[in-house]
């Protein structure tokens, strides 16, 4: 008895060649899922170094990864290559980048776009077989730019989306792979949420009669971590000591880098040395003006500016740096500005802190810090500052650029306040209010009225021999109120009321900024101009300050101070910021402070819209 057996065809069979074509797809893809730098190599056209070629090949099949990586050091663009690998080699593989800012995801997230397009310079062999995996909409190309999360998806299902750091809205993701950029300067609990999004395994199934004994493995859901070094304080540096000492000992879920510059100016391609992306002159350069930057931004030295009761850390302070640059005037004559002023002549420095005040529909009144200016005469030997004439004489110049002069602006208009260190050190009282009395002539012939505080007690005669001076300056006692300016600091930084500009690295002239051309953000490269360099250099040395603040408690008394080995350091740039964060404070409150003592901060809404003062004639 013979049997025939007949195989009707169904709409889901295909022919012949088609299986073929199937076959050849499926060997492409496996052998790609193990040789990613040979695929990379050979199907992106993305030719890597040999320490980059080490981090992804040692990633790809680990659980936890951690690169540690100088400045220029490319991780940007390896987490682009080894996201874009990932997303081509595994169907519905969803990557999540989480950057310190929404921006820095953005960032990493444009590096995937460019290389795709092949707009990157450095990477003439790149082709684009990425962007034509990608799904194309009626209008775009694919990479859709959404203000809340950049996404884009491949035709195997495979996505890559971007987060912010706001922790209340990253909740309840599913991920393959989650990107933590700029690792370093992470707050703790952003750690905790996103570390959530791989909890679930990848190799569990349920269903259809699956047997899990004979299921091969996938491959595993992974968090990688990549940055700068940034302080010992920092849960990134806990990570990476620990996964370090798990890799030593043998646990393969674990791998940890560290690449500093010395592995980018002695970098190797396929074995032969190759000419460097960054040259010995400019890290020298680095090292010489700033060496512990220097030596955490390009040699992975994890700094120890943190310190036990330290009051703000450098990630608090990323956490409320913005990418924009310095104002350096009032540019539309609407804006309205403080000054704190921390004064001095031989021992101490003489700073300048600008802010600008605005009014938010969600915050409340918060401010920008906009400039910080170092009154130091430059010919002197030891640098010290200028002589209490030329510094009035540079402040007023600064006063006329603020209030917008330019625009039409009447004396002070945009001037809410002029809040000053009332200390005998810093000759303040008796010196450079002073001179702030008269009225003044500037360098056009125009006249301008005197400045006053005439809630001081230093200004009993004086609000009468001046009647016409204008009541904004604020002097401030540091011995009644430190504990007060400083705490004011603190509060107005964690509640990210207080803001500064884009960080500044030595040595460049120019930073990267977004901006939105028809629903598109476009990248473009700002030039430097040396005024904005200057006060971007000066903000960057008060975080040095500011950074090393500690709060001391002593039997229920508070006191602030610099840890023991670093008290003989100035503090002046910090101080002069916190008047400013004194100011924000007291104005966010919106009381008057209880005890008006003739030397006490008293401050309203009413100095927002000054009344003319009347003075009774003294006959």
């Amino acid at each position: 008895m013979s049997l025939t057996i007949i195989n009707s065809k169904s709409p889901k069979d295909v022919s012949l060649r088609k299986m073929e074509t199937y076959e050849k797809y499926n060997r492409v893809i496996n052998w790609g899922r193990q040789n990613p730098v040979d695929f990379a190599s050979r199907f992106m056209g993305t030719e890597l170094l040999d320490f980059q070629k080490y981090a992804i090949s040692n990633t790809w099949t680990r659980d936890f990864a951690l690169w540690l990586m100088c400045r220029n050091g490319g991780k940007s663009i390896d987490l682009a290559i080894y996201t874009m690998l990932k997303s081509l080699l595994f169907p519905f593989h969803a990557t999540y980048f989480l950057g310190n800012t929404g921006e820095q995801a953005k960032d990493t997230f444009r590096k995937i776009e460019k290389l795709a397009k092949k707009e990157i310079e450095s990477f003439s062999g790149s082709t684009d077989v990425f962007f034509e995996e990608i799904k194309k909409n009626n209008v775009g190309d694919g990479f859709v730019h959404n203000p809340a999360s950049f996404t884009c998806e491949l035709f195997n299902g495979a996505s890559v989306h971007t987060l912010n750091s706001d922790i209340t809205n990253i909740k309840g993701k599913r991920a393959d792979l989650v990107c933590f950029d700029e690792a370093g300067w992470f707050s703790d609990e952003l750690f905790i949420q996103a570390e959530n999004f791989v909890n679930q395994s990848e190799n569990f199934k349920l269903g259809a009669d699956i047997d899990l004994t004979i299921e091969p493995y996938r491959f595993p859901k992974q968090l990688l971590y990549a940055s700068s070094a940034s302080d010992t304080s920092s849960e990134f540096y806990k990570k990476f000591k620990s996964f370090s000492q798990k890799m030593m000992i043998g646990d393969q879920r674990y791998f940890a880098c560290n690449f500093t510059i010395d592995h980018i100016l002695k970098a190797k391609y396929n074995g032969e040395t190759y000419p460097p992306l960054l040259s010995q002159d400019k890290v020298d350069k680095a090292m010489s003006d700033n060496r512990d930057k220097a030596l955490r931004e390009l040699y992975n030295k994890f700094s120890a500016d943190s310190y036990e009761n330290q009051l703000l850390s450098r990630r608090d302070l990323r956490q409320v740096t913005e990418n924009r640059l310095p104002l350096l005037e009032n540019d539309t004559g609407n804006k309205l500005f403080v000054f704190g002023w921390d004064s001095g002549r031989i021992n101490d420095n003489s700073v300048l802190s600008v802010g600008e005040l605005y009014l938010d529909d969600t915050k409340g009144w918060c401010m920008r810090l906009q400039n910080v200016v170092s009154l130091v005469d430059i010919d002197s030997k030891k640098k010290t500052p200028k002589r209490m004439p030329e510094q009035v004489k540079d402040f007023k110049e600064l006063l006329l650029k603020y209030n917008g002069n330019d625009k039409m602006r009447l004396d002070y208009e945009n001037i809410k306040a002029l809040v000053c260190d009332s200390g005998a050190g810093g000759n303040m009282i008796g010196g450079i209010t002073d001179y702030l009395l008269e009225d003044w002539t500037d360098e056009y012939g125009a006249t301008h009225k005197g400045l006053i505080d005439r809630n001081h007690k230093s200004s009993e005669t004086a609000r009468i021999k001046y009647p016409d001076a204008i009541d904004i300056v604020k002097l401030i006692d540091p011995r009644a109120h430190r504990n007060d300016v400083f705490e004011a600091l603190e509060q107005m930084v964690k509640l990210g009321v207080f803001t500064f500009p884009t960080e500044y690295e030595e040595g460049k002239d120019y930073i990267m900024r977004f901006n939105k051309d028809n629903e598109q953000e476009i990248e473009e490269k700002v030039k430097l101009t040396f005024e904005q360099q200057l006060a971007l250099a000066q903000i960057e040395l008060a975080k040095s300050e500011i950074v090393k603040l500690c709060k001391y408690v002593t039997k229920g008394n508070v006191s602030y101070n610099y840890p023991p080995e670093h008290r003989a350091e100035h503090d002046d740039r910090l101080f002069s910021i916190s008047l400013l964060a004194y100011y924000l404070a007291t104005l966010r409150r919106n009381t008057v402070v209880e005890k008006k003592s003739d030397d006490d901060f008293v401050f309203d809404y009413s100095t927002l819209m000054r009344s003319p003062s009347i003075v009774k004639a003294i006959r």
